[in-house]
């Protein structure tokens, strides 16, 4: 009896070969699967960031477009207006007065009416008749005419007062020897009555 339970159990009981075989076979599943998906690439590090608590440094560089040239008045200009001045207003003492005569100029070079020049506004036929290329162009006198002249030009980069003695308005003048009178118009008009603060001592 016992014998013939043994020799059932034995019967019944996997063969060891069969066992292997079975387990082969399973794990040539996995690989024909894993295969299949591909080589895994290893994930990509995370990229490091470092958080500065130091304020940034801004700077910059103007360039040349940016930086006007500094003015510089024209020799042959000075020397021009200087020669009016001579013409025109030697005999005057105060250089507000004179330095009127080029604001009365350069008046005109801005208006639409006259030349957009110096040399064309000076050199008008019967307007400037106290000018001529012949007068001396005296150091004093250049230095009134460089003066006005580098007063206007900041006025038409940058605007606002720059120490005028005549308003834009003022395009004519008339003399007696010791002092000119200005107007808006050739007859008639408007006398100046130099009510604005001069930037000179006289």
């Amino acid at each position: 009896m016992e014998q013939a339970v043994k020799r059932r159990a034995r019967r019944n009981r996997p063969s060891l070969p069969l066992a292997l075989l079975a387990a082969g076979v399973v794990l040539s599943i996995f690989g024909v699967v894993a295969a299949s998906r591909g080589p895994q690439a290893a994930a990509p590090p995370l990229p490091e960031f470092t958080v500065s608590t130091a304020a940034p440094l801004i700077t910059h560089t103007p360039s040349a477009a940016e930086t006007p040239a500094p003015y510089v008045p024209d020799e042959a200009e000075v020397e021009m207006l200087a020669r009016v001045l001579w013409g025109e207003a030697r005999g005057v003492p105060s250089d507000m007065e004179k330095a009127a005569v080029v604001w009365c100029v350069l008046n005109r070079v801005d208006a639409a009416r006259w030349p957009d020049t110096v040399a064309g506004v000076v050199t008008e036929p019967s307007q400037f008749a106290g000018y001529s290329p012949d007068y001396p162009a005296t150091e004093e006198l250049k230095a009134i005419a460089a003066d006005v002249l580098t007063r206007w030009e900041r006025e038409r980069r940058e605007g606002g007062d720059v120490g005028r003695v005549l308003p834009a308005e003022y395009f004519f003048f008339t003399g007696d020897g010791e002092r000119n009178y200005f107007r808006t118009e050739f007859m008639g008009g408007t006398v100046w009555d130099w009510t604005l603060q001069t930037p000179y001592s006289s």
